[in-house]
């Protein structure tokens, strides 16, 4: 069974092919409703089969007959499978860099390396990195403490990154819905625990 787009692209091409029509010609000849029209006529003008000549009509482009003759179908989804983009300035790849770099680093000395002005909550987002990447071994707490900087503060958690744990240099990705971390440099998931 052809898709609506399909029945309506043939049925214009076997009643009007160089013609203006309207929509709810089309829906005479189509026998469907004027909303499966609506939405078909869009995803004809979506493929430039179809184009909005005066107000309320339309007409087959060339491509569009060419389509019809060839019997063409058209199915949704994308045209062709690209790549996720892959933002290289993002903060959590400017921490997992600062992490590298440092090896031994609290929260705040994280911040004051990777904040570029403009981030929301920089604090929180790089803690919640930072907190996964130690849950999943990645990083261990050290034992001391920094001082803090209020008068009853208990100090900032150190953290440790280990030779063995280093990686490579693509940051890591938190999975937060899996639960895990996504490791690019060896093309490895490892779980969160705790």
């Amino acid at each position: 069974m052809a898709w609506i787009a399909e029945q309506l692209l043939t049925a214009i091409a076997q009643h009007s092919p160089t013609e203006c029509v309207t929509e709810a010609r089309m829906c005479e000849i189509t026998g469907l409703k004027p909303l499966q029209v609506e939405r078909a006529t869009l995803k004809l003008r979506k493929h430039e089969l179809l184009v909005k000549t005066d107000m309320g009509c339309l007409q087959l482009t060339d491509a569009g007959r060419e389509a019809a003759a060839a019997g063409k179908t058209l199915r949704s989804g994308p045209r062709e499978w690209t790549a996720p983009k892959v933002n290289k300035e993002s903060l959590r790849i400017r921490v997992w860099r600062a992490i590298r770099i440092r090896r031994k680093f609290s929260i705040p000395d994280l911040e004051m390396l990777v904040a570029q002005g403009g981030e929301k909550d920089i604090a929180s987002n790089i803690g919640k990195y930072v907190r996964a990447l130690e849950k999943s071994g990645y990083l261990m707490k050290m034992a001391k403490r920094e001082a803090g900087t209020a008068l009853t503060s208990n100090g900032f958690i150190r953290y440790w990154l280990s030779d063995d744990k280093d990686t490579g240099p693509l940051a890591p990705v938190w999975r937060k819905g899996k639960g895990t971390i996504y490791d690019p440099n060896t093309e490895s998931e490892v779980p969160l625990c705790g």
